[in-house]
């Protein structure tokens, strides 16, 4: 097969970004021709590329809505696909998902997207909800499919008619297996707390911080792990608070297997997700996790099995696992159960590899 990656960038790590590369990686492994189109405004970092794997960068696709550069996006990206001539186009994030649509349309290559969480999801600004809803029932009819990465966003998308039901497929987010290292014996070592996400909307670090507050005295180390236009009112808060001692900011780390391998708890308190990866490595490490209830978090984090959805009790929650090893051990092996069962990267890249060669046989047939 002759795949194209199409997203919006490479410059920064997130969950859309990495499953980029770590399915590119396989399809080369496998003998595939893969080419991954960006933008962003700058080049792909050194941690999403891969060898063997074509890298074009697009200096028009940008994450902004903005009308001239979405023009020439739109004729740059069509010419690019024109020249490279791929089987199917496979299309990540919000903007990449209208631009390459449109632009795959236009030179017949059919294409698939996937959405790592709906622009219209709950949390978002009512009128954001609108536009996007009204701009994806629009491109949605230029797919030949949509993935969904949890049943929560193919269920909205349903419920605002969005898509019809034959077009869209969930393929939940899948991760590659961790150096687990599961935890049989108790210590009395500082609870290390972890969270791994941008400082950006809609992660909202400050109300982690702001819920740490209230048990200051208890034996806990807090973790940040990423950068971002908001992280300096974290800093500030810690310091403002006397927390310097209990919370270090890691800024954008490489390491994070390790840093998962050492902690104790994984938090996410996002005001939304679609599926986060984030998540699912963290329990492949056998973390108890602590994380909102949004999107397709649930589909996850078993409430009081493996961990605790957010409902108010961010406080409660992370106060009853820093006093309870016996808990944590519990449900982090409760997570590890649940990844190995229903998250493994290997699950998420047979169904999405045979279901490009089911789109690229019946274009053929055509």
């Amino acid at each position: 097969m002759k795949i194209v990656q199409l997203i919006t960038h490479m410059h920064e790590i997130g969950g859309a970004q990495v499953h980029v590369r770590d399915i590119s990686r396989c399809l080369s492994e496998e003998g595939h021709s893969v080419s991954i189109i960006y933008g962003g405004g700058k080049e792909a970092i050194g941690d999403l590329k891969v060898d063997g794997v074509n890298y074009f960068f697009s200096k028009y696709l940008i994450r902004q809505i903005h009308v001239w550069k979405d023009l020439l996006a739109f004729i740059e990206v069509r010419r690019m696909l024109k020249d490279i001539q791929p089987d199917l186009v496979a299309i990540h994030s919000s903007k990449a998902g209208i631009i390459g649509r449109l632009a795959s349309w236009s030179v017949r290559i059919p294409c698939v997207f996937t959405a790592h969480g709906w622009a219209f999801t709950e949390g978002v600004d009512p009128k954001k909800q609108r536009l996007y809803r009204t701009i994806e029932k629009g491109v949605g009819k230029l797919s030949k499919k949509v993935i969904t990465v949890c049943d929560q966003d193919r269920n909205l998308a349903l419920s605002h008619n969005v898509l019809p039901a034959n077009k869209i497929m969930t393929i939940h987010n899948g991760v590659l297996d961790s150096r687990y290292n599961s935890i049989n014996s108790i210590t009395n070592d500082e609870v290390k707390i972890l969270m791994v996400a941008r400082f950006d909307q809609p992660k909202q670090q400050l109300q982690l911080l702001h819920a740490l507050m209230h048990i200051k005295d208890l034996n806990w180390h807090m973790i940040f792990v990423g950068d971002g236009r908001l992280k300096q009112s974290s800093v500030q808060y810690v310091q403002e608070n006397d927390l310097a001692d209990k919370v270090t900011f890691l800024g954008t780390n490489s390491n994070v297997s390790e840093l998962l391998n050492e902690a104790d708890i994984f938090v996410l308190t996002s005001a939304w997700e679609g599926l986060p990866l984030s998540i699912l490595e963290a329990m492949s490490h056998g973390l108890p996790i602590i994380a909102s209830n949004v999107g397709g978090v649930k589909e996850a984090v078993r409430d009081n099995e493996n961990g605790f959805l957010i409902n108010g009790n961010l406080t409660e929650s992370i106060k009853l696992l820093v006093e309870n090893e016996l808990l944590r051990v519990k449900m982090g092996t409760r997570s590890r159960e649940i990844y190995e069962a229903s998250f493994t990267f290997d699950n998420m890249y047979e169904k999405t590899v045979n279901l490009y060669r089911n789109l690229i046989k019946s274009e053929d047939m055509l």
